[in-house]
């Protein structure tokens, strides 16, 4: 069934579309509509699949991880033991139907949080398969491409024209130094760009490596050139960091290759653009006030000692031995974490949806095993890419295929570092986008058998040429 297989797949492109100018899914009404389109474009998936008796291309690690995460995570969902009242900061005791086995400290968080969670899951399932097509594999790129571009755009704009906040929302008082685009803290943010602009390069290279009409190749630069422009603009220095390395990386990727398939002619236009280009971001940084992050990075050796993230990874590190296998449950750092900063003798100040370590906060809600569980499949899917990709067979693979493969590793390679001191994996549009790049990573163990297919495809359809 073709209709309901693009179906599915044009719901969830429209999905990685809606996610991030949703505020970046930090509101929930944001978070429902996503959860809404990333369902319907499973269910369409599932029945796509049924009616046509496919078998999805699925790593078998791959499934079990993804059962065995929501399996755990509903069940302390469903057997949670307290709900918490905000208004009187206590935990009031649930009859659940297992008393003597571990569940959520809070049941309404937990359940919202599972059916979060296991939608991207299945996100992650979703992509693998569609990745198979070398054609949606295209538009999932494209698709990426141009929600970095306008993102970035938006963030350069409202630089450039000195907004306070969004432009449709009202200012606060400090918001002129929390946001950018339409992310209400400038961490996150920066987190998406990191994401999403090492796949501009990629869209970028591709155009000077392949036959394309102008138009495309100027379209494509000129989207790399925002999105790192947006990344300089940006004011969180994590985010610029983890940047820097990341040039760095695609530089020692690609830049040899490049200046030993080039000719003289096309180095001496490379270089020209390069220039071009540099003076392109130095024209972007200084129309958008590129002086306010140079000015926090000033502050640097001032601002860090005193950051108050350090007194809650105290706090967090205090409540390592009370988690268990299980942990408090998903999503319940919120309102663990008040009652050990409540007894720390240095208590961090202020309240704390989010702890600035992602790996400490999952460790909290999820436990050893949960946390395990999770590393595994974020850190397992980036093993297995660089396995694959490493791979002689890898050679088979389309060119698209390898050229987006390793742009997808040091995206993830960036977030996984961004985690360290913040919490962008906690962010649904950060967390969509990283599904969709672990899917494409596990779903390539596959490609080999892809590519062969596609291959006997065009071999069939190919006009028969008669030798004389």
């Amino acid at each position: 069934m073709p209709l309901l297989r693009d179906a599915a797949r044009w719901i969830f492109l429209a999905a990685l579309i809606y996610a991030p100018w949703a505020y970046g899914g930090t509101t929930s009404a944001g978070i429902q509509i996503i959860n809404w389109l990333l369902l319907a474009a499973f269910i369409l998936w599932i029945i796509e699949l049924v009616v046509s008796g496919r078998s999805p291309a699925l790593p078998r690690l791959l499934l079990f991880l993804t059962v065995a995460l929501i399996g755990i995570g509903g069940w302390m969902a469903l057997d949670a033991i307290s709900i918490y009242d905000s208004d009187f900061h206590t935990f009031i005791p649930l009859q659940n139907f297992a008393p003597h086995l571990t569940g959520s400290v809070d049941y309404a968080i937990s359940v919202a949080w599972i059916v979060r969670g296991a939608l991207l899951l299945c996100a992650t399932l979703f992509v693998a398969d569609f990745s198979q097509s070398n054609r949606w594999l295209l538009r999932l790129w494209y698709t990426i491409g141009l929600v970095a571009g306008s993102i970035a755009f938006l963030g350069l704009l409202q630089k450039a024209t000195g907004a306070r906040m969004i432009f449709w929302q009202p200012a606060g008082p400090y918001a002129s130094q929390t946001f950018f685009a339409t992310y209400y803290y400038h961490g996150n943010a920066g987190a998406f760009l990191n994401l999403v602009w090492p796949l501009t390069a990629g869209l970028a290279l591709r155009a000077f490596t392949t036959r394309c009409h102008p138009a495309m190749r100027a379209m494509w630069i000129s989207v790399f050139v925002l999105t790192v422009g947006g990344v300089l603009a940006n004011t969180s220095r994590m985010a610029q960091l983890i940047a820097l390395l990341l040039v760095i990386a695609i530089c020692l990727q690609f830049g040899p290759v490049l200046l030993r398939k080039l000719s003289r002619t096309k180095k001496n236009a490379i270089l020209a653009g390069a220039i071009a280009i540099l003076l392109a971001m130095f024209a972007l940084g200084w129309a958008s006030h590129l002086e306010q992050p140079l000015n926090r990075w000033q502050t640097l050796s001032q601002n860090v000692p005193n950051d108050a993230r350090w007194l809650a990874s105290r706090v967090a590190i205090s409540a390592l031995p009370d988690i268990g296998f299980f942990g408090f449950g998903p999503g319940t750092f919120r309102v663990v974490f008040p009652f050990y900063n409540s007894v720390a003798i240095n208590r961090a100040p202020g309240a704390w949806r989010f702890l600035h370590e992602d790996y400490l906060q999952t460790a909290l809600e999820w436990g050893w095993l949960g946390s395990g569980l999770w590393g595994l499949l974020f850190f397992g899917g980036m093993v297995i890419a660089i396995r694959r990709y490493k791979n002689p067979s890898a050679q088979d693979w389309t060119p698209r295929r390898r050229l987006l493969q390793p742009f997808v590793i040091l995206a993830l390679a960036g977030v996984a570092l961004h985690a360290l001191l913040d919490f962008p994996l906690q962010i649904a549009s950060v967390q969509l986008y990283v599904a969709t790049y672990l899917g494409l990573c596990w779903g390539s163990s596959r490609w080999e058998k892809a590519s062969a297919k596609e291959g006997r495809a065009v071999h069939r359809t190919a006009p028969a040429i008669e030798v004389t």
